[in-house]
């Protein structure tokens, strides 16, 4: 069942926010640990935005609060598509009311198409070296801790903890050092 969530070209994850600031900070969690485990995301989903043609003084403030997360949402989740979902008037239940929603949502677009190509790992050349790359995104460099254990790679951000089984390649090098570069960690095998 991993290897198939785990497989981009089969499955890819859509974190879905409230623009609120602690459902926001619970969403840079998920997206991190997702990847620690190398699920896909492809999108991130902005639900309840208060629609355009709600004008009332009353909602003045709370439309002010809404577009501030919005642009926090887009910067911190950037390059992934931002996808807004206005607030329904009543719950979205049934596969009609549900149909609705997605064509507001996605338009034309096929919504089981992947909307974005960002690999959780990579392994790339560099000179006579390997690089593993693994996505990281809202994670320090305080909150990683990195250890080799045989042909294992342990990785521990904050409180989660992966064992990645090496494959050969890096496997029969040593590591030569760790970097982040943006929202990567770079793993240097030589």
């Amino acid at each position: 069942m991993r290897e198939l969530l785990t497989d981009g070209d089969v499955t890819s994850a859509r974190l879905v926010v409230n623009p609120e600031r602690l459902v926001v900070a619970e969403a840079r969690r998920t997206f991190t640990y997702l990847s620690l485990f190398g699920y896909h995301v492809d999108a991130v989903i902005a639900n309840r935005i208060l629609p355009a043609e709600l004008d009332h003084p009353w909602l003045a403030q709370w439309r002010t609060t809404q577009t501030a997360h919005l642009d926090v949402i887009a910067d911190a989740f950037a390059p992934l598509p931002l996808l807004e979902a206005e607030l329904a008037n009543e719950e979205v239940v049934g596969t009609l009311a549900l149909s609705l929603f997605a064509k507001n949502l996605y338009g034309d677009a096929d919504v089981a198409a992947r909307l974005s190509h960002t690999e959780p790992f990579r392994v790339d050349a560099s000179g006579d070296g390997l690089l593993l790359s693994v996505q990281l995104p809202f994670t320090e460099r305080d909150d990683v801790r990195l250890g080799r254990t045989g042909d294992e790679l342990v990785l521990t951000v904050g409180p989660h903890r992966r064992a990645l089984v090496l494959p050969d390649s890096l496997a029969r090098r040593s590591v030569g050092g760790a970097r982040f570069v943006e929202d990567r960690l770079v793993v240097e095998f030589v």
